[in-house]
Formats: C-alpha cells, structure tokens, sequence
C-alpha cells in the first residue's frame, strides 16, 4: 500500500510539474489554479486507471490451471468513477488442485476455495471445501479437514463452473 500511496504522490506532482511547465512557457497566460487542478485530476486518474487494472493484473498472476468461479463489481462512495463503471473488487478462484475419491457410492470432490480482495490493500482469503457431485451439496471444512463449526451445506447448481469443473 505504500508504494501505490507514492506513486500517486508522484503522479500529482509530475502533473502539477508539468501544469507549471506549461504556465511558464505561455508567459503565465494560464491562470494558478490550473497547477493543483492539473495535479487533482492526475492523482484521480491514476487511481481510476489502478482500479480498473486490478483485475487483469491479479489474473495474470494466477497459475494456468486456476479457474475462475466469481467475480464481482462494487461501487464506493471514495471512488465517484465506479458508479459510472464499477471496477472488479472480487475474485473467487480455485487453482484446479483437487482430491477425487468416492465413499458410500458419492463422487466426493475436496478442493481449496480462494477469495480475493481488493480493498486499501489486497486480502487473500482460502477455504477448504468438500463437494458432493451426486447431492449437489458443498460443505466448508476447517483446517484439520473436518466440517467448520456451523457449518452449513451449501446448494451448488449443475451448471456452475464449479460443478463443470469437478463433477463432469
């Protein structure tokens, strides 16, 4: 978070530079307030330009055998450009590394769920899941591999990508 805090540093002050630059090559023909302007539009645009870069850019990083299973697009209120076009905030993915096996007659199918946040600073979240192909049913697992306190089964659709993945 640091580094994207410098860079719109940088960017507003090379666009407020660059404001000035041209205030003083007009013969300060342009008026003042055109310097912080120039500046507040640039730190904006940079902002704009890394929300909607996000997306392409954490997808570029996954493994090949990683497949996405949701997305999703937010507005917010300290992004006024979202509510035009909301940017993916969202990704849900599995990265295709899974344990097939069958008991009492079910195709169960255990995988690993990973959640990806994009929020002042990125957050990864993972969740270990059983899926049963025949039921159409998924249950969160804790870390040991038992079901999560609470837990409760979860309805998935045949034609989810989650169940083309799997269970086909």
């Amino acid at each position: 978070m640091i580094w994207h805090l410098i860079a719109v540093l940088i960017v507003g002050l090379s666009a407020g530079g660059i404001t000035l630059l041209l205030r003083k090559i007009s013969r300060n023909r342009l008026p003042k307030w055109t310097i912080p302007l120039a500046a507040g539009v640039g730190m904006f645009g940079y902002q704009a330009y890394y929300d909607y870069t996000w997306y392409d850019w954490k997808k570029s990083q996954l493994p090949d055998s990683a497949i996405i299973l949701d997305e999703q697009r937010n507005s917010n209120f300290f992004r006024p450009w979202s509510y035009l076009y909301p940017a993916v905030n969202y990704l849900a993915f599995i990265d295709g590394d899974h344990r097939d096996f069958r008991q009492d007659g079910q195709h169960l199918v255990q995988y690993v769920l990973y959640e990806l946040y994009h929020e002042y600073t990125d957050r990864l979240e993972n969740n270990f899941y059983l899926l049963n192909c025949e039921a159409l049913e998924q249950i969160r697992l804790g870390d040991n591999g038992t079901a999560a306190p609470a837990a409760e089964t979860e309805h998935v659709e045949r034609d989810s990508p989650l169940y083309r993945t799997f269970c086909s």
